[in-house]
């Protein structure tokens, strides 16, 4: 009986050695498995990669360069038809702003040269003759008064300029 004894003693000694072995494997995997949920979610993701030849890309470059330079010159174009319409229309509003600047300035001045020499080229019909207005239609009188704002507008600028 003490014969297989010895041999025990030595299966426990390995049996030890086993279990110290696999103690230290799994305290190297433990790191490296604990987040399993984790590893598991990024695992499961799977990402492809195609690698395409260059002189094929290129010309897939090419192809969407030439479809695109149409549709972006007719942009340009479109762009540059708004700018200038609108420094058309800074331009026109830049001359009403003088025309009334300088209405403003004469009509300041002309209180006291009305009674000079000088007259308008139309002072012979800047006197309207006297009608009764209230038998006119609503949009006529506002015709009457635009046309009457508009004369007087052209006088001062024919005064401003002769």
């Amino acid at each position: 009986m003490a014969d297989y004894l010895s041999f025990l003693g030595k299966c426990v000694d390995a049996t030890n050695a086993s279990v110290h072995t696999v103690n230290a494997c799994i305290k190297n995997l433990e790191p490296g498995v604990s987040d399993l949920p984790r590893l598991t979610k990024v695992l499961a993701n799977e990402h492809l990669y195609l690698l395409l030849p260059d002189p094929l890309l290129q010309e897939y470059k090419t192809e969407l360069a030439d479809s695109l330079v149409p549709q972006i010159n007719m942009l340009v174009e479109r762009a540059e038809e708004v700018i200038q319409r609108d420094e058309k229309k800074m331009k026109s509003l830049e001359e009403r702003l003088t025309i009334i600047r300088f209405n403003k300035t004469s009509s300041d001045a002309e209180p006291s040269s009305s009674n000079g020499p000088q007259q308008s080229a139309f002072a012979s019909t800047s006197a309207t003759p006297a009608f009764d207005t209230k038998a006119l239609s609503p949009a006529q009188r506002r015709k009457m008064v635009m046309l009457k704002g508009k004369r007087e507008r052209l006088e001062r600028e024919l005064a401003r300029m002769g």
